[in-house]
Parts: C-alpha cells; structure tokens; sequence
C-alpha cells in the first residue's frame, strides 16, 4: 500500500481527505505536520501515526528527507510555495490543495518548480471527479451535443457561505489571502478547460465588493451581532440566527467550542465570525463575471455570486447539436437533442463526500496515479493562469490575451 503525509491538518486535510482515506483503506497515511498541537494531536491517535512521525512544521518533516510516497500539501493558500518547493527537493509525489498559488508570481515560480518534474503533480481540483462532471464529460466525448459552441457556468455561493469565508472568515483580504475569483473559483477555470479541452485566448472580467461595506449597513450597527443591534431581527447575515438556527450551522465545528447554542453564541462575542458583516475587514468581490474566449472561437461565460440562497454550481453546454445542462447539487441533468427534439434527464448519484462526491473522487484518482507513470498535471497551470488573466482584467478593465 502507497504511503502519504498530510501536510496542513485543517478543513481539507483532516476533515475531508484523510478520513476517505482510511475508510476506504487506499493509501496509508503514516504521518502529519500540523503547528497546532491539538489538532496534531488529535490526527495522531485517529490515524495511529508515530511520535517521530508527528511534526509541527513541515520544514522539520522534509528536513528528513523522503520517508513516505506522497505528501498531501494543505497548508493555507498562502503558504503553498515553500513547501511545495521543498516536496520536489525530496522527490515526493504531491498532490498540492487549490489555489496552488495567490499571485501570479508565485504562479511562475511554482512552473518553475514543477517544470519537468519526473514524479505526480496535481491540485485539489476535485469537481473535474464528481460524477456529475464526468456525466457530461462522456456525453460531449459522444458526440450528442456535436462541436462545443459556448458555455455558461455559474458558481452560487449562497450568502450564508460567502458572509462565512469571504465577509468574515480567512479569505476576505487580499493581503492574507487571494482575490476571490483566485480561492474561490479557480476549478471553476479548471472546469471550463476540462469540459471544453481547448486552450484560453483571451479574458475579460468585471466585478466588486459592492454590498458588504459599511454604507450599506441599515444604521448605526454594533461591531459585533452580539452587542445588541437593534436591526438583529431583521436581519438575514445576523451572526447568532446564522450559526445557530440557520445555514451557518454547518460551520460551527470551526469554532471548536461545543455544539450548544450557548456555546456558539459565546464563540461568536470574541472569534471573527460574529462581526457585523457591515464592519468587517473584507476587500475580496461579492460577484465577478468573466467572459472567455477558448481556441477554435469557442466562448464561455463564468459568474460567481454571493447573492444566491443556496450554495450550488449550475451549468450549460451549447453545440451544434444540442445542449446540456443542469444543478450540480441536485444531480439533475437534461440533454436536449436538436435532431428530434428529444430531451432525457439523468438523476446523478454520488458517494456523500464534499463537492457532489469530488473528495472522494479527487483521492480515489491520485491513489491510482501513484501506481502509474509520473505526470505533471498542466492544466493545473493553465486554469490558475486564467483566473489570474480574469482578476488583472478586472483591475485593469481591458481584455487580457494568454
């Protein structure tokens, strides 16, 4: 059995790969580097690692060089590069979480870290490995649709999700995180060149932080919703509604205080996210559109949006013989056929992992690139390059040429 360290014990690490891992038995993870000693030590008993296996930096673990096949970097986004660079010195397979970088410089920098690297190299790009995607993938391979014409693709937050990690939470600042379009939607680029397999051209974009600024507040509101704002009731981002009643709920296990009401609400008087998303520090895009051109005169249009109710990707393929489409999260798809008419829905299924069943997909495949020949994933590259075309667009507001 293949050997991997987590690197990075947080929300994608320990919450979501690793315990897939262990339940489906398809690497066998032999050690974690992780700064907080409680969530390190809580990943140690669970997956049974060594006390010399154990490291609270991760410049300790490749300190001692290659003791394992594989390293799964999810450090923060700010903190891919360094350990990435170090990986490739100690000759490790890596699969590095998305973004692989925040900057279009440290893009670079990381090209030329993995340029020619003879062992695999992939990101987190887990939508491509949801059956969904991989649906619509075959169907276009088919042929059903004809040639791929133009594409749309939206990326609904939900402003539940978006006040959580964009208003509130670690990736609402540019300067200690990436811009929206960069954390958020990266595999969203990723899957627009999966689907359409052509080349990027040409980008443009637009797009702001228009609502969740102080002027936009209905009055004169607390710093925090648990100071009594007089407008709480009312209110849809009231934090207290939000974590305990609502849709926020889902997040509380961040908080690591208990699953309690009283618990929550006493976390939210001091931790970030029970500020009033009206005097938060946030500086990243609540919607962003970009319109692309691809190889062959193929178009595609992408948006993301916080102003949505439900957190879902919906999506759209036209060609010259039909079109498909439909809700990720649903699992519902409809081709439709120009030649008769005819229309036929599929009802798509998946293993309960996050992202319509990615996760699992996402470990299921580089568990099984580890048994094969090196490959140095490109079009990780390509979608990163993209997005970052798509932002300076934005900032520059001109078309931007790849």
């Amino acid at each position: 059995m293949k050997t991997c360290i987590i690197v990075g014990a947080g929300g994608r690490g320990k919450d979501c790969y690793a315990p897939y891992i262990k339940e489906k038995g398809i690497m066998k993870i032999v050690g974690v580097a992780e700064p907080d000693e409680q969530k390190r030590n809580q990943f140690q008993r669970k997956y049974d690692i060594a006390d010399d296996m154990c490291f609270s930096d991760y410049k300790e673990l490749f300190a001692k060089g290659k003791i394992a096949d594989s390293v799964i970097i999810c450090t923060q986004d700010k903190m891919h590069l360094e350990p990435t660079r170090m990986a490739v010195e100690c000759g490790y397979h890596i699969l590095l979480e998305k973004p692989v970088a925040t900057t279009p410089e440290e893009l670079s920098e990381l090209e030329n870290i993995v340029s020619g690297y003879d062992k695999i190299f992939t990101t987190g790009f887990v939508l491509r490995y949801t059956p969904f995607i991989q649906k619509i993938r075959e169907i276009i391979k088919s042929g059903e649709i004809g040639d791929i014409v133009t594409m749309q693709l939206n990326e609904n937050e939900g402003f539940w999700h978006h006040a959580h990690s964009y208003v509130r939470g670690p990736w609402n600042n540019e300067a200690s995180s990436s811009p929206l379009i960069v954390a958020k939607s990266c595999h969203d680029f990723d899957l627009m060149l999966y689907l359409i397999d052509r080349e990027c051209k040409k980008v443009s974009s637009y797009g702001s932080n228009q609502f969740f600024k102080f002027e936009n507040a209905p009055g004169d509101v607390p710093l925090r919703c648990t100071d009594g704002c007089k407008y709480g009731d009312s209110c849809v981002y009231n934090a207290v509604k939000t974590y305990t009643v609502g849709q926020g709920r889902y997040f509380v296990h961040k908080f690591e205080c208990g699953n309690s009401d009283e618990a929550i609400i006493e976390a939210l008087k001091t931790n970030p996210y029970g500020r009033c998303v009206y005097r938060c520090d946030n500086d990243v895009c609540d919607h962003q559109v970009a319109s692309i051109e691809f190889e062959g005169g193929i178009t595609a249009v992408f948006t993301v949006s916080a102003f949505s109710r439900d957190n879902t990707r919906t999506l759209k393929i036209m060609g010259s013989k039909g079109e498909i489409g439909g809700c990720m999260e649903s699992g519902v798809l409809v081709l439709k056929r120009f030649s008769n008419m005819s229309e036929e829905t599929f009802n798509i299924t998946h293993d309960g992992t996050k992202h319509c069943g990615g996760d699992g997909g996402l470990m299921e495949h580089f568990a099984k690139l580890l048994d094969g020949e090196p490959v140095c994933d490109k079009w990780v590259l390509k979608a990163h390059k993209a997005v970052f075309a798509a932002e300076t667009s934005r900032r520059l507001g001109k078309s931007i040429e790849l």
